[in-house]
């Protein structure tokens, strides 16, 4: 028997696949998709020159945040701690791309090893005790809301290798408001089980967060009710 990618064309199972995952979301009017090989769909409305921006993980693809920049002329804070990220930024000279070369983490410490197989310059998260782990310059959402006076995030994108649910818990944690919210789970990761992206989903649905668009691994969340 053929497999389903067998017997359907690419296109046709790329339309299933956004039919399956819209099953899961609010539907809301108003989504754009931004981006190009690392694209995430959000809600423009409300984004202006103000906006505070925040976004973890870009390595060698910007142009969300590019476009972003282009359309709203806002700051965007960037954090990655890879080689490829630091020239990709370099590269750019925009003075919009607040590049910071540090790990996005919850407390501000993290150990990470090279993955994602050879030539690759991608840092992921690993155990405590894994071979040929590295300890980075990191930082955390906290330190730098207070260090830039920040008492809201208007649109938070992480893309942090296995970082994200610690991410995720510390800003829940802690009450920081984030009115918009993408999101890429890694629970494709040998140590990451799907279980952990369900419970995180819940309990950013406990705390006022509506799911928008899912599309594989990429979320998106709208806090509806800002206070």
């Amino acid at each position: 028997m053929r497999v389903v990618s067998q017997l359907l064309p690419q296109q046709v199972r790329n339309r299933l696949r956004r039919s399956f995952d819209s099953l899961y979301c609010r539907p809301l009017a108003g989504k754009e998709t931004i981006g190009e090989r690392s694209q995430w769909t959000i809600v423009t409305r409300g984004l202006n020159a103000h906006a505070i921006i925040y976004s973890g993980g870009v390595g060698e693809d910007i142009t969300f945040e590019q476009e972003l920049i282009r359309r709203f002329d806002v700051n965007v804070h960037i954090f990655d701690p890879s080689p490829v990220a630091a020239e990709t930024i370099r590269q750019a000279k925009n003075r919009h791309l607040l590049f910071q070369p540090l790990g996005l983490t919850a407390s501000g410490t993290g150990k990470f090893a090279v993955g994602g197989g050879a030539g690759s310059s991608t840092w992921l998260k690993v155990a405590e005790n894994a071979d040929g782990q590295e300890s980075l310059p990191c930082t955390s959402l906290l330190q730098e809301m207070k260090k830039n006076g920040h008492d809201t995030i208007d649109l938070l994108k992480i893309d942090i290798e296995g970082f994200e649910y610690e991410v995720l818990e510390s800003c829940l944690l802690h009450g920081i408001r984030i009115r918009q919210l993408c999101v890429e789970f890694h629970d494709f990761f040998p140590d990451i089980p799907k279980s952990k992206t369900t419970a995180m989903i819940r309990r950013l649905q406990a705390h006022g967060f509506e799911l928008i668009h899912r599309h594989r691994h990429d979320h998106t969340f709208l806090l509806l009710n800002p206070s």
